[in-house]
């Protein structure tokens, strides 16, 4: 029974010595072979085990021996980085070791790859200029207009501009949106809609406004946007002797502030889509719109005078969403 016993423990010592799940326990008197010390790249990693140690190095190649002299326990959410590595033999199986530096104290030591795991290195989110750059629309587009919410009825608008050093943000004003925010419109919703939208002409109360190539008309007493789902003409800009009270009468939002939307705004071509309609870039108020994007009249001079043919406007919930459009 004796023989036994000392026959099993002798197997266990010799599994605990060769996989090193357990602090390394080998006495001075122990000596392993180990491989000359080779460069290896600067990684860095955390630990796995608070019980065992980093080692310092006793003897030569064929006659190594463990000495610990940092206990992991302290080094606890702390960042190692490799510099050397090893082979060192143990009953017939190689070991991996990596001499590493910590960056708390200066810390140095060779440990056993084993209980290394690598610290992942954070994700870094894109500019947006960047973001802006990769969106497909980028490709025919000479202007983009983002619209990115940030609070339940409110949103950024900038203007960015294709450029020789690529995109350039060129404008940038706080904006009011739908009351429902950004999202799936359609009509009566009072949500400004999610996607990308040709911007095809600008009108206003003016004869004439400074633009870069894109068209503008101007609003008379006749001009409707035709918002009455039943109507063939749904979606669209007429001119006509009346229209009833489900379409917009133009003129009556060129009053005097705060009833000035139309003073000068710029149209969000989502005609044939079926998610709404009358979707402008217009004059802000004190409210949250219908479901346009509004900024304030300056603003919304200094756009459209950037604004030409090739011009896009993007309506996302989060900058992440950029990249879907």
């Amino acid at each position: 029974m004796k023989k036994i016993v000392n026959r099993l423990l002798g197997s266990a010592l010799m599994i605990a010595s060769v996989t090193m799940l357990s602090s390394v326990s080998a006495s001075a008197s122990t000596y392993y072979h180990r491989t000359p010390t080779r460069a290896t790249a600067h990684k860095a990693y955390y630990t796995t085990d608070t019980k065992s140690h980093t080692f310092r190095a006793n003897g030569n190649y064929n006659r190594w021996t463990f000495r610990a002299n940092h206990d992991l326990k302290n080094y606890r959410n702390t960042v190692w980085t490799t510099s050397q590595q090893t082979d060192i033999t143990m009953h017939g199986k190689k070991v991996r070791y990596y001499w590493v530096r910590n960056s708390r104290n200066g810390a140095s030591g060779w440990i056993w790859s084993g209980y290394l795991k690598p610290v992942r290195a954070k994700a870094t989110t894109p500019s947006e200029a960047t973001l802006v750059s990769r969106m497909r629309v980028a490709k025919k587009a000479q202007q983009i207009v983002t619209v990115i919410q940030n609070g339940s009825s409110t949103a950024t608008l900038k203007l960015w501009q294709k450029t020789n050093r690529g995109w350039q943000n060129t404008l940038t004003s706080a904006s009011r949106i739908g009351a429902a925010g950004i999202g799936n419109s359609h009509e009566g919703s009072s949500t400004t809609p999610k996607g990308v939208y040709h911007l095809s002409f600008a009108f206003g109360k003016a004869a004439s406004a400074r633009t870069s190539g894109m068209a503008y008309r101007q609003i008379n007493r006749k001009s409707y946007w035709i918002e009455d789902p039943h109507d063939r003409q749904y979606n669209t800009w007429q001119n006509r002797n009346w229209a009833n009270n489900k379409n917009e009468h133009l003129i009556d939002y060129t009053k005097a502030a705060p009833h000035n939307q139309y003073q000068l705004a710029i149209v969000m071509d989502n005609h044939g889509q079926r998610n709404g309609s009358g979707f402008f870039i217009h004059v802000k108020n004190q409210w949250a719109t219908a479901g346009c994007v509004s900024i304030n009249y300056n603003d919304v001079r200094t756009l459209l005078s950037r604004l030409g043919t090739k011009a896009y406007v993007v309506d996302v919930q989060n900058r992440a969403q950029l990249q879907n459009y």
